[in-house]
């Protein structure tokens, strides 16, 4: 409950142009272990993984970085069964630092890939239906990404899982 009244409160604030993107340097991986040490304890039925190296500084909101990862991270652990592997990789080119969230979930049809990021769109399947949501994360991820200068882009197939990819700058 307290997730999704938050999650409301950013979209006013966004929408209302009350949401700023305050870059600074941080610890990447740093964060990116919390977030995963934070899920293990919420969700032990999941195995977590951080790929990549192990010092990485990124030149981002940190605050808004880590309620990104948070989002797909937590939905990655509701759209993937019981024992599957979720994983969080940083490879770093030309000062960017590509940063991918991946699940062995129920994957995302092609037709349902083209509304995943619009505000309130949720995939009405079988698959989904007893899951718990109002179709707001993944606007908000969305919207923060772009404001960082970047896009969030996903690979994805119907029974094979999904990997959320979007670029950071690296300080």
């Amino acid at each position: 409950m307290e997730s999704m009244i938050s999650s409301f409160l950013h979209i006013s604030r966004l929408e209302g142009g009350h949401i700023h993107i305050e870059k600074s340097p941080f610890d990447l991986p740093a964060l990116i272990s919390d977030i995963i040490e934070d899920a293990a304890i919420a969700s032990p039925k999941h195995h977590f993984f951080y790929h990549g190296e192990t010092t990485l500084t990124a030149f981002a909101d940190r605050e808004k970085i880590s309620m990104i990862l948070t989002n797909l991270v937590s939905n990655a652990q509701k759209y993937s069964p019981s024992g599957g592997d979720i994983t969080i990789s940083c490879l770093t080119a030309n000062k960017k630092i590509r940063v991918s969230v991946c699940d062995q979930g129920i994957g995302i049809s092609p037709a349902d890939q083209k509304n995943l990021f619009k505000k309130f769109h949720r995939i009405e399947s079988e698959h989904t239906r007893l899951i718990p949501g109002f179709g707001i994360g993944l606007y908000l991820v969305s919207t923060i990404i772009e404001l960082h200068g970047s896009s969030i882009t996903l690979e994805s197939e119907p029974g094979k899982g999904s990997t959320f990819i979007f670029e950071l700058e690296e300080a």
